[in-house]
């Protein structure tokens, strides 16, 4: 087993991951649920909102309609990323 592998499978490296990995309370649909992204992504979403003039609930709304078979957090963290690489 790789090192990499040992890691991913600790529940030390579990909790860690939990700590710098903040989790958000979103609506989606009016439907309230949970996301956790890691900070870079959080304040990657709150400048999109900014610039973009939407809120997040219209933000999570277009999530959850292109997010096919993905998780839901997976989508997020892809749609902010390919706002961010489209600028």
């Amino acid at each position: 087993m790789r090192v990499t592998e040992m890691l991913q499978q600790s529940p030390m490296n579990e909790r860690a991951t939990k700590a710098v990995h903040p989790i958000r309370n979103v609506r989606v649909h009016g439907r309230r649920t949970s996301v956790r992204l890691e900070p870079e992504f959080w304040e990657g979403l709150n400048e999109l909102l900014e610039r973009e003039n939407v809120t997040l609930d219209d933000f999570c709304n277009h999530v959850e309609a292109r997010k096919g078979d993905a998780s839901f957090s997976s989508t997020m963290r892809s749609q902010i990323l390919g706002y961010f690489r489209r600028r």
